[in-house]
């Protein structure tokens, strides 16, 4: 069984002294057979597309900036982003999106305006969006603020079965309904593992598996049973066989389908 990881952050300085043995010995070991990694920030466009040169068979980039950034961005950042999605290399636009919970970097308002200038590259450059949505507690007005923006001016461009995908899902089955009917696929990650989140579980059960891709957001999420460590694409089969456990279904059965998503939203052969 073959698997992919579709959310990585493998520049983060919590990988500096083992990145290339991870890379290169542990993670074909637990056979991972390729990692997206997520540059979501103009001071991470030029490492990740560096590590994918460095890597071109296991590291697929994908650029964007995450709303946390939204207030310090200026027009030629955006014109840089938009030059940079031309690369044959790129796979998507992301991560990007709505996180009212870093309303001391950037207001709503920012954010709001940043999102749209996304999802027009994501158009332009007919790439699928990789999104980041996070909610207040039981607040989950940056959901419906997002999915009103996704309604009114997401052309959908790109020419794959999937346009896009709903990062790190841990919401309600209302969004995860939401999300599907709008084209997207869900990552589940670590997330999907905690004791608390039997809503989560619940929402993916009942979206179901073709609508499902898995993702570390590694250094971050360790599933259950590893919180507190570092996380990395190795943990990938562990949250798969939860979630096969969970679903009541082989493990093989869950590996390939998630696998050929995955593909399918990025374009990979």
């Amino acid at each position: 069984m073959d698997f992919i990881d579709s959310h990585a952050h493998l520049t983060d300085p919590a990988f500096d002294t083992d990145r290339d043995g991870l890379i290169t010995q542990q993670l074909p070991a637990a056979h991972i057979v390729k990692s997206v990694e997520i540059g979501c920030a103009p001071q991470e466009w030029q490492t990740t597309l560096a590590l994918a040169r460095q890597y071109p068979q296991f590291i697929v980039p994908v650029l964007g900036i995450h709303p946390e950034y939204a207030a310090q961005i200026a027009p030629e950042q955006l014109a840089a982003l938009q030059r940079l999605l031309q690369h044959s290399s790129v796979a998507a636009v992301g991560e990007v999106g709505l996180d009212y919970t870093c309303l001391e970097q950037s207001t709503q308002d920012a954010q709001q305006t940043l999102l749209s200038h996304m999802i027009t590259c994501a158009d332009t450059s007919r790439l699928p969006l990789v999104l980041h949505v996070r909610r207040q507690g039981e607040d989950y007005t940056a959901y419906e603020d997002c999915f009103a923006q996704l309604k009114h001016r997401w052309k959908q461009t790109v020419m794959r079965p999937y346009s896009g995908v709903l990062h790190c899902f841990c919401a309600r089955y209302e969004e995860a309904k939401k999300a599907v009917d709008t084209g997207l696929l869900l990552g589940i990650n670590g997330c999907f593992t905690y004791k608390k989140n039997e809503y989560v579980r619940e929402a993916v059960k009942k979206v179901g598996l073709k609508h499902l891709i898995l993702e570390t957001d590694c250094p971050y999420l360790s599933p259950q049973g590893k919180r507190g460590t570092r996380n990395d694409p190795s943990n990938i089969p562990l949250i798969a066989q939860f979630v096969a456990d969970y679903l009541q279904i082989p493990l093989e059965e869950l590996a390939e389908h998630t696998l050929q998503q995955t593909k399918q939203l990025y374009g990979l052969s």
